[in-house]
């Protein structure tokens, strides 16, 4: 909450409140023009002091030069708080004059505090001091200083000027002053005794607003302090009051003391700093009571989260493994998606030894889930600033690289350089060898593809480049020296076609050195740049925009066009495009949560063309600008704006001045988050799956590239460490759609569903940072549930972005988590598994909504086919016994109707099946119409012509449908006639 700006009347000094927040070093805001867009031009105005201070001051010494960008980042501040407008503030003409008056004002100030200090020391060793009332101070304040009517302190609402200094204020009518200088001495010395006084009555002010904010506890029931309810009435108004006289006792001095506080950036304020450094005590007597709290249950369980209670009342049950083992047979009542049955005898053991999860127990139930991280010994774990405190001095240097723009490029520009270097060596003299693949057939070479596993010539990767196949510069130098290699390795040292193989890789390497040499020189000089990241050398890091759905009655989900306007309600919780928000009605809109009219919503009127920017920090040792991503910072542990930041590039020459290469504190990272049986199963599995395929993809490498197994094997000791994690696990249901309700009401179709939702989450170790690749979202039905949902799970979601490393495995990790969790769940007795097998549409994402530019979406075909391969590889194992789908399973049997298909949340079925059965019924109604007004058109044409009577017409109905002539009519679904919805 922010108060006004302007300052209430009655300045403490007497003086004017526009005057004395005009002259206190800018720390109020002038003009209300300042916003957070101002950060480009702020750091540019900050550039250019440095540079006007350097320049008249060439010599200085070091000590000096450290300091500047600090008394350069002061100087900006007080000039952008205290110009009247923009334009004033960025004018670089009036630069040199502004900063002159500022330095003249700043040294007046300062012989003014000199001569103040000298006169209240000679004062306190002249004479008695005298007590002085604090009417004298302010009249605001009350006779007594600790407290008013309501039990609140009280607060001046004046006494914070801008440079936190208060002088004696005027005497009030029927007071006299002191008649000489004894007396001065002591108002003097009163002064600043009651100036302590009022800063504490200001800090307490401060401290019991904000424990208002966050107290849980009912008023008149809050054990810390019998403030509480004064205060959370107080905080109540305040939050709505916008009245700069309001009559309501502590309004104002309270709004105007947040607003100092809210603004304040001084580190040595005497409000501010005590309240700041109280509440960070606060936090980190709460960090660790929550550590000491987490270590003692740490202590207290077993390695699979379990109480020593719970396991001592364990300890007697034994579960017979023999019904286990039964419990798993599946195919009875079931559809037989899965292998529950031999297949599950066999591999009842697990590679953590016994039955699965370690111990015998009956199916579905459900045991205690988390399972808390292990007490390992080792630094504490704290929560910092920014995660370059956790690297090594080589991890570091390792980020740093990892944020060159030479090797980090647009898919346009590495198409470009590629391409470049290609065209180049195909001008080469002996270019021409390698520009075609070998003809085996051709050149008489019957044993090339027994030595040379993997074939690759120029022209084929040039092909790949222009396909956009490639995604580093890396990857690009990999195949070129493959297609060299190839030939060194095949043909005899000193022939022809190897001396031509080895004088055109001498030459790619020296293009590729000096397209890297150009790169890297781009690089340094964007990071040179004052308005650019020292790092990443990029000015601006955009992200993608936010998405908006509709929330009206006519695009319901549908995506708000991006440069179009819409409407936004509910903390932004809620949106109407333009052609929803014109077909509301008048009297409003009721929501679950809020009410609002249409009035109210035409004023929240936006367009959606905004463009978030990565926000910047300043390092405070070499004082460079970089992005927070780039430098790892994290604002959010950042509250209270006192923590010292340093950039990676000044970290690594602190700690090697120091002697110290290793990390300096410790953050939680992916590992520390809570464990369950699910993930723990998983995680086990793919780190043995993925350590057999490293030796794989190294045995491969070794031999098509003619190296040692040795150094083939170093090129995947940098893949970082893969770690999974279950971070959601919720009990929902589905209700069944009224439609499809009713219709089946006959057969007792169930009202809903209950299912477990879960969902995984995959991290990466990348550059020593934990990236999300990866996750999937899973539906189980227990064995509780009714048919047809009875024993079955559901793959709803999954999604990734392609930043695995090394990205040939992405494929292989994916398939291996789904196997290993169809396995999981065919261990706890699940029958069958589906999968909803459709890629999102285009600017749809189903997990992640930003990807990077180059990864494309699988097309329906290549989804499935994709889904396919791992599903033999489940049957090769045993784990999955047949695999098939709707149409076969469900749709080709024409006695089957639609209670036998799973009803799933999310599923296309649900709601195809609804659309299906009001087409149905809307159908049927108009064909009835329709009988009726033939009826009527027959009747009329031929009514007087008509005979009357008994007499029949010659034609009987039961005789042509006894005779074949015509069909039968059909039964209804009631008699057991054949579901129209099914062949629908």
């Amino acid at each position: 909450m922010e108060a006004p700006a302007k300052a209430p009347e009655g300045n403490a000094d007497g003086g004017d409140p526009a005057s004395s927040a005009a002259s206190s070093s800018g720390r109020i805001l002038n003009g209300g023009w300042q916003s957070d867009k101002d950060v480009t031009a702020r750091r540019k105005m900050i550039a250019k002091i440095v540079a006007l201070l350097q320049q008249r001051k060439p010599n200085a010494p070091e000590e000096w030069l450290l300091k500047l960008p600090q008394m350069a980042k002061r100087l900006e501040e007080s000039l952008y708080r205290s110009a009247a407008d923009f334009d004033s503030y960025n004018d670089v003409s009036t630069l040199k004059q502004r900063l002159q008056a500022l330095a003249m004002s700043i040294g007046l100030k300062t012989q003014q505090q000199k001569k103040q200090q000298a006169a209240q020391a000679a004062a306190a060793a002249g004479g008695q001091p005298t007590v002085v009332n604090m009417q004298q101070i302010n009249p605001a304040m009350t006779a007594n200083p600790n407290a008013n009517a309501d039990g609140l302190p009280n607060v001046a609402p004046t006494t914070l000027n801008a440079n936190h200094s208060m002088a004696a204020g005027n005497l009030q009518p029927g007071q006299q002053a002191p008649a000489n200088g004894d007396g001065a001495a002591a108002a003097g010395t009163a002064n600043n005794t009651n100036r302590q006084q009022v800063l504490r009555h200001q800090q307490q002010r401060l401290l019991l607003l904000r424990h208002a904010a966050k107290c849980p506890h009912e008023n008149g029931k809050c054990p810390v302090t019998p403030h509480c309810a004064g205060m959370k009435r107080l905080w109540k108004h305040i939050a709505e009051c916008k009245d700069q006289k309001c009559q309501v006792p502590h309004c104002v001095s309270s709004r105007y003391v947040l607003s100092h506080y809210h603004r304040c950036k001084d580190a040595r304020c005497p409000v501010c700093m005590p309240v700041r450094e109280a509440i960070h005590r606060s936090h980190e007597k709460a960090k660790q009571m929550n550590m000491l709290k987490q270590q003692h249950e740490q202590q207290m369980q077993g390695y699979y989260g379990e109480p020593a209670n719970k396991r001592q009342k364990k300890g007697g049950l034994k579960m017979d493994p023999r019904k286990f083992g039964q419990r798993g047979k599946g195919g009875k009542g079931g559809i037989p998606h899965m292998n529950v049955g031999n297949a599950y005898r066999q591999q009842t053991r697990n590679p953590y030894g016994g039955y699965p999860y370690g111990y015998a127990q009956p199916m579905f139930q459900r045991p205690p889930q988390v399972l808390m991280p292990l007490v390992t010994q080792g630094a504490k774990s704290v929560e910092d600033q920014t995660l370059i405190n956790t690297f090594t001095v080589e991890e570091i240097e390792n980020h740093i690289a990892s944020l060159n723009q030479s090797i980090v490029m647009s898919p346009g520009q590495l198409k470009s350089r590629c391409l470049d270097i290609l065209s180049n060596i195909q001008k080469h003299q002996f270019g021409w060898v390698f520009n075609q693949p070998v003809d085996p057939v051709e050149l008489n070479l019957p044993d090339y593809f027994e030595i040379i596993k993997r074939p690759m010539d120029l022209g084929t990767i040039k092909k790949r480049v222009e396909n956009g196949c490639f995604h580093d510069i890396d990857t690009f130098k990999a195949d070129c020296h493959l297609t060299f290699d190839n030939a060194l390795n095949y043909n005899a040292k000193g022939s022809p076609v190897y001396n031509m193989a080895l004088d055109v890789k001498k030459a790619f390497d020296k293009e590729y050195e000096k397209v890297m040499r150009e790169l890297n020189a781009e690089h340094n000089k964007k990071c040179d740049n004052g308005e650019a990241c020292s790092l990443c050398g990029m000015e601006k890091k955009l992200f993608e925009p936010a998405v908006f759905y509709c929330n009206g009655a006519n695009c319901p989900s549908k995506r708000i066009r991006r440069n179009s306007y819409f409407y936004v309600a509910g903390n932004n919780q809620y949106h109407w495009c333009h052609q929803c928000f014109t077909e509301l009605k008048e009297d409003g809109i009721n929501l679950p949560d809020i009410q609002i009219k249409k009035s109210e919503l035409g004023r929240n009127k936006r367009k959606n063309d905004d463009q978030p920017e990565e926000s910047w920090v300043a390092c405070d040792t070499c004082g460079r600008w970089i992005h927070q991503i780039c430098g790892l910072f994290n604002t959010r542990q950042n509250k209270d704006q006192r923590s010292k930041y340093e950039c990676p590039k000044c970290t690594i020459v602190t700690r090697k001045k120091k002697g110290s290469l290793g990390p300096t504190s410790q953050t939680k990272t992916a590992t520390d988050l809570p464990r369950t049986r699910l993930s723990e199963f998983i995680e086990h599995h793919i780190r043995q799956k993925s350590i057999d395929k490293y030796k794989e993809l190294a045995a491969e490498k070794a031999q098509s590239e003619g190296i040692s197994l040795e150094e083939a094997t170093k090129t995947f000791d940098n893949a970082g460490a893969i770690t999974i994690r279950q971070v959601t696990s919720m009990d929902r249901t589905i209700a069944t759609r009224e439609g499809f309700k009713k219709r089946y009401k006959f057969k007792n179709y169930p009202d809903e569903f209950s299912y477990r939702c879960k969902c995984l989450v995959v991290f990466q170790e990348i550059d020593a940072v934990d990236v999300m690749l990866f996750g999937l979202y899973v539906y189980e039905h227990d064995e509780k549930n009714p048919k047809p949902n009875s024993r079955c799970v559901y793959v709803s979601y999954l999604d990734s972005v392609h930043y695995m490393q090394p990205r040939k495995i992405r494929t292989f990790i994916y398939h291996e988590i789904l196997i290993s969790y169809l396995d999981y769940v065919r261990h706890r007795g699940f029958a069958t598994a589906h999968i909803w097998a459709c890629p999102p549409l285009k600017g749809d994402d189903y997990i992640l909504y930003a990807k990077p530019e180059d990864q494309r979406t699988p097309k329906d075909q290549q989804l499935r086919q994709w889904y396919i391969d791992m599903l033999d590889v489940c049957k090769d194992r045993g784990v999955v016994k047949s695999v098939t789908n709707m149409h076969e399973l469900y749709f080709n049997d024409p006695k089957n109707d639609a209670t036998i298909i799973p009803y799933l949340e999310g599923d296309y079925w649900v709601g195809e099946a609804e659309n299906i059965i009001k087409e149905l019924e809307d159908g049927g109604k108009k064909g009835k119409k329709g009988d009726a007004s033939k009826r009527k058109g027959i009747k009329a044409q031929g009514g007087n012509n008509s005979r009357g009577g008994t007499r029949s017409t010659g034609l009987d109905e039961d005789a042509l449908i006894a005779s074949g002539i015509i069909d039968p009519p059909p039964k209804s679904l009631e008699d057991g006639g054949k579901d129209i919805l099914m062949q629908k």
